[in-house]
């Protein structure tokens, strides 16, 4: 696994986020029977624009999944990755914020190398 691979995203309103990180960690009551979606570097653009579209005051998490205690699920058929618990702090190794543009759509483009 590369560098790239290692490492994934979750979007959270800031609020939510706020609401829902207690002791070091970040697990929204939801998260419980749904879990926390989440994905790779090359899905990022393509999922905010159709999970969130025109939404602002947004927070991207960066993950480290070797740093994350909890269990990752990997749903191959649509790119979408589940953590089934708590998003530990220590695997959250950046915090983005973001806002859509004007026309609703994200601005953003992640390079690998």
């Amino acid at each position: 696994m590369n560098k790239n691979q290692d490492l994934i995203f979750h979007v959270v309103s800031r609020r939510k986020f706020k609401e829902n990180y207690n002791s070091g960690s970040y697990f929204p009551p939801e998260a419980e029977t749904a879990g926390l979606v989440c994905v790779p570097v090359t899905e990022l653009k393509e999922f905010l624009d159709r999970e969130f579209r025109t939404r602002k005051n947004l927070l991207i998490l960066v993950i480290d999944r070797i740093r994350l205690d909890s269990k990752l699920s990997i749903h191959s058929e649509d790119g979408l990755m589940i953590i089934n618990g708590p998003i530990n702090q220590d695997a959250v190794i950046d915090k983005i914020r973001i806002d859509c543009n004007p026309d609703g759509l994200f601005d953003i483009s992640v390079e690998t190398k």
